[in-house]
């Protein structure tokens, strides 16, 4: 329960934030580009796309290196149970004949 609770609060954290800054960044610009410009939109819209995206970007770059992490965990997982049999064969008695 006291998870959820944080997990509420860091909502509302997020959301009164959100808030203030459209309150507070109502100005419009237009970003230019070389010759190329956008349309006038409010400061706010411009900074919530900038942290959306570096969101986005964040969240696939750790999906990468966590994909890469664990394919490298199974080919290691492998080579230490190849490398277990193998230490057990040579332990096991060998019959003499």
């Amino acid at each position: 329960m006291g998870a959820v609770r944080k997990l509420l609060w860091a909502v509302l954290a997020i959301l009164v934030f959100a808030f203030a800054l459209l309150a507070v960044n109502q100005g419009q610009i237009a970003l230019r580009f070389l010759r190329w410009e956008t349309p006038e939109v409010s400061v706010f819209w411009w900074l919530l796309a900038a942290f959306l995206l570096g969101a986005v970007f964040a969240t696939i770059g750790c999906s990468m290196t966590a994909m890469r992490l664990r394919m490298r965990q199974r080919l290691l997982n492998r080579q230490l149970d190849a490398t277990q049999r193998e230490l057990q064969n040579l332990r096991s008695p060998t019959p003499h004949t």
